[in-house]
């Protein structure tokens, strides 16, 4: 899912040159002529015949292969490989190996490549689709899940959408039960010309497509026993049919465009988190989505509905991490002026601003820096910023000397990245590299050891002293190299996110080096380096969000159209909906892949 490279982001105007000019045949000369001696001589000790570290062996790869050769270009341009303690790479030969792995990461023929929408899933629906669903559905209000005692999703993946984790186990199903129970003890009479019409309108909505006759007869059966609406009902609330989203097989081992009421479910699902409206439902049925104009009608009118702040609270709440706010807690000794109203005006913030880049179609661009920015009295006033009162946020002008302006000079990004009496550019960092370059550092070793927190009245020292000690053992060093220069470019935001120039009476210092060796100083310097690597950050939210979309991760089949997906993003000034229909009109999003033709 996460397969950008923050020494991919640094790629010169040269280089990306030559990567556009690569041709398969090219690649595969140089890497006979030029390539695989560097390897054999620097890397087949311990990636070779003998030796496979990692299960990887150069001695049988080809020159194809791009995913090896992105994680091996972040490695020779980060200095990882050659390993300290073996002999490095001469300058030339350091040119010579990243020029060829810069096209080899990059290399795909789109005009040849077949199409690939990936796996065939089955998918449940999640704990807040459910309750969404439930509510379109039956009007009920409350929540059901919670009420009945669901689990929250536990998925081990980057969004709760991922199909892999969506199963239904025996002791979920039973809580399914005594929730259609529930809902059908609240939820108002169904009105209709007839018990069958009544139980066809409500299954079709259920299903999110057409119900056939004999479905319905099935239903109607139940009906008959007592005389009564509720067991159909019931029936309806726990099958498959509502609680999974299923697209039908189709003849062929080629992949097969969507029907219709399964394009609309995977819309309504990927910007709503609910089930598709009738005004959607209906263009569906009757094969209106096939047409491109139609869908991208379609697309605009959801986005600038108010279900759409879904969008914002499910997708991007994961991808930024925002819901590890609530498990921050800032200690009130070194942060009196700390509570839960303003932890909650923090969240609003980001949610707000993110909720306006959609409503008002910004760039995504604006995500890394802005001259504006949403703020209520509570938060203006703990960020030092006048003239802002009330509790409703508005938009505010920015000037530079309020330090503020994109995701990383909001408060809630920078308390949820700091521990509860100080602050942790490691964190910091960590965030940077897996939210915004999509490239998360590994875990730190067993032995790595941890920074204890300072005691209040104890001689301070600035983290970057603390940081220096732990830095120097082996285990660290690597990673903190990597991480450390960008999260100490946001050492003048506490723990709160309040801006401070000095820590213990010391003057801070901001400075840092990427691995790459370009320098920067503090906020300025780091938001000019983002903006410099923006295709790299657009690249990882387009990723990001299209792996939201369909419920799984991305693939290498998927390389051609998350291209296309940037490509009509630039030159629509990379606005949030150009993203978002170039995600819809991608093969994957609206293909599926028929046994017949799975792997």
């Amino acid at each position: 899912m996460r397969r950008a490279s923050i020494g991919l982001a640094f790629l010169s105007l040269t280089s990306a040159a030559l990567v556009a000019q690569s041709t398969g045949d090219d690649l595969s000369a140089r890497y006979a002529r030029d390539v695989r001696p560097i390897l054999e001589s620097h890397c087949f000790k311990c990636h070779g015949p003998q030796k496979k570290k990692g299960g990887i062996d150069f001695s049988k790869t080809t020159f194809a292969e791009r995913r090896l050769w992105k994680k091996t270009l972040t490695q020779v341009e980060e200095h990882e490989m050659p390993p300290e303690g073996e002999q490095p790479l001469t300058t030339e030969q350091s040119a010579t190996l990243k020029g060829w792995l810069h096209g080899a990461a990059a290399y795909i023929d789109c005009a040849k490549a077949d199409p690939d929408p990936g796996p065939p899933l089955l998918r449940r629906l999640n704990r807040s689709e459910y309750n969404a669903t439930v509510r379109d559905l039956t009007g009920v209000t409350f929540d059901v899940a919670a009420e009945v005692g669901m689990p929250e999703e536990a998925t081990g993946t980057a969004f709760d959408t991922s199909a892999n984790a969506l199963v239904l186990p025996p002791a979920l199903m039973e809580k399914h039960f005594a929730a259609a129970d529930l809902i059908l003890d609240r939820m108002k009479p169904l009105t209709g010309a007839s018990p069958r019409e009544i139980v066809k309108a409500f299954a079709r909505r259920a299903y999110r497509r057409p119900v056939g006759d004999d479905e319905l007869d099935r239903l109607m059966a139940l009906h008959a026993r007592e005389q009564a609406l509720r067991l159909p009902l019931k029936a309806i609330l726990v099958s498959p049919h509502f609680l999974f989203r299923i697209e039908r097989e189709q003849p062929g081992a080629k992949p097969s465009a969507l029907g219709g009421p399964e394009l609309a479910t995977r819309l309504s699902y990927f910007l709503w988190s609910t089930m598709p409206d009738e005004a959607l439902l209906s263009d569906a049925e009757q094969g209106r989505l096939a047409d491109p104009a139609v869908l991208e009608a379609q697309v605009k009118r959801m986005l600038a509905h108010p279900k759409a702040k879904a969008l914002t609270g499910n997708f991007a709440a994961q991808w930024l991490q925002l819901r590890k706010l609530d498990y921050a807690r800032p200690s009130t000794e070194f942060f009196p002026t700390f509570n839960n109203k303003l932890k909650q005006a923090m969240k609003d913030e980001a949610t707000t601003f993110l909720d306006k880049l959609r409503e008002e179609d910004r760039s995504v661009l604006d995500l890394l820096d802005c001259d504006y920015a949403w703020l209520n009295g509570d938060l203006a006033k703990h960020y030092g910023i006048p003239g802002v009162e009330g509790k409703e946020f508005r938009r505010v002008a920015l000037k530079p000397e309020w330090h503020r302006g994109g995701l990383i000079g909001m408060g809630a990004v920078l308390a949820l990245t700091s521990h509860t009496s100080r602050t942790s550019p490691t964190l910091r960092g960590k965030w940077i590299l897996e939210s915004i370059y999509g490239t998360p550092p590994p875990p730190p070793p067993p032995d790595a050891g941890t920074i204890k927190e300072q005691k209040k009245g104890a001689e301070p020292k600035t983290f970057r002293e603390l940081m220096a000690i732990h830095a120097t053992q082996p285990a660290c060093a690597s990673c903190h190299r990597r991480i450390d220069p960008l999260g100490f470019a946001l050492e003048n935001y506490d723990a709160v996110g309040a801006w401070r120039d000095t820590q213990g009476g010391k003057p801070l210092d901001s400075a840092g080096v990427l691995p790459s060796g370009e320098a920067f100083d503090g906020l300025n310097g780091l938001k000019a380096v983002l903006l410099k690597s923006r295709e790299a950050f657009e690249r990882n939210l387009i990723e990001q969000m299209f792996s939201y979309a369909l419920g799984r991760d991305v693939l290498d089949g998927d390389e051609c159209a998350l291209r296309e997906i940037q490509a009509a993003a630039g030159r629509n000034g990379h606005r949030y909906s150009s993203i978002v229909i170039g995600i819809v009109k991608s093969f994957p999003f609206g293909h599926r892949k028929n046994s017949e033709g799975k792997d």
